[in-house]
């Protein structure tokens, strides 16, 4: 299938496409109007009874006849002028169905192309996700179910398809497949203007490299990668990624608490998961609650029937500093933020209230 050129968008695909298939066709079809036109008025002007006073008229009378609209205010008197409007029509009858069909197959091609992720996403503030295994899977659905805005990358276009039928084609989802290169993330994807990348792909080398691609592309988005070898892991952060996660060890942690208090690994996994109506771990910026101290925001959310506050992130520097279960002493400032535990109907009345959004 045919690749679209860098910036090119759907109309102009189609026409480039339209273009080509008339290639051929087009210039006969010119030729044999033109002709048509100063033939017929050669033969009617000065006639008796003539209709084509001028060249105009010849050229309007060929455009009514195109068109089959037949107004009857210009015709030929003269039996070659019939004889030649009769193979006009003809003519004209077999090209119109030409171009219709290669309308129509310029926009399927177009459709295709769209369906297979070929043509880029203009998203801005979006999350891009490398690799479609049951971790990528797993983020995309937390991911949608926050209303935010994904840019999903498949290996395989089987996977393609496969997400494609699992999300409905969601509004707030583009999907695309191929390689995790520098040009798929700047063209296809608009690496420049995301947010935040999830790497998540099948092999730790193709993860490797596109953190390496990433950082080239959006050298300040926040990078979350998943490692399944943990001997990768002091390259990767000396590269400069945000968040390393190892499903191995998550998973460990995970069924060792199962083991010995199962009640608080059942917690964990409802915190982890952003099902309706179920309670979600949340992060918003402290926006017009900054100033407070974090006694005065818990009360304050307990007047509103809102989250519950359980730690705060301390802007330090370029990172974050995380302090679970802050004292109701500790002053938030400007640029933290807090981190709460909420449903959906606590989240609404907490935004509402002081505009903030959910994420960093």
């Amino acid at each position: 299938m045919e690749q679209p050129r860098k910036g090119e968008t759907r109309t102009r695909l189609i026409v480039r496409f339209l273009a080509r298939r008339l290639r051929r066709i087009g210039p006969v079809f010119v030729g044999v109007f033109l002709a048509t036109a100063f033939s017929l008025y050669l033969l009617e002007h000065g006639a008796p009874d003539g209709k084509f006073a001028s060249l105009k008229d010849a050229f309007w009378f060929c455009v009514v006849t195109m068109s089959t609209v037949g107004y009857g205010d210009i015709f030929p008197v003269t039996g070659l002028g019939r004889i030649l409007t009769g193979g006009f029509i003809l003519f004209t009858l077999g090209t119109v169905g030409l171009l219709i069909t290669a309308v129509s197959e310029a926009i399927m091609e177009v459709k295709r192309m769209e369906e297979h992720g070929l043509i880029g996403t203009r998203m801005q503030g979006h999350v891009i996700i490398c690799g479609f295994n049951s971790m990528a899977r797993a983020s995309l659905v937390e991911l949608l179910a926050a209303d935010r805005k994904v840019a999903l990358l498949c290996e395989k276009q089987e996977e393609l398809t496969a997400a494609r039928d699992q999300f409905e084609k969601n509004p707030n989802l583009f999907i695309t497949a191929g390689e995790p290169t520098q040009d798929i993330f700047r063209d296809r994807m608009n690496g420049a203007s995301a947010e935040a990348y999830i790497i998540a792909m099948s092999d730790d080398a193709k993860n490797l490299i596109a953190a390496l691609n990433v950082k080239v592309v959006s050298p300040n988005a926040r990078l979350v990668v998943a490692l399944q070898r943990e001997e990768l892991r002091q390259t990767l952060e000396a590269g400069g990624v945000t968040y390393i996660a190892s499903p191995n060890e998550l998973s460990g942690r995970l069924v060792a608490s199962a083991a010995f208090e199962p009640e608080v690994a059942v917690l964990l996994e409802d915190l982890m998961s952003g099902d309706v109506g179920s309670a979600d771990m949340m992060q918003y910026q402290a926006g017009e609650l900054a100033g407070r101290t974090v006694g005065e925001i818990r009360d304050t959310l307990a007047q509103l029937d809102g989250p519950l506050l359980v730690a705060l992130a301390k802007k330090n520097g370029a990172n974050y500093h995380v302090k679970p279960n802050p004292g109701r002493d500790v002053r938030v400032e400007a640029g933290d933020h807090l981190i709460v535990i909420s449903d959906e109907g606590q989240a609404a009345r907490l935004e509402e209230k002081f505009k903030l959004r959910q994420g960093r």
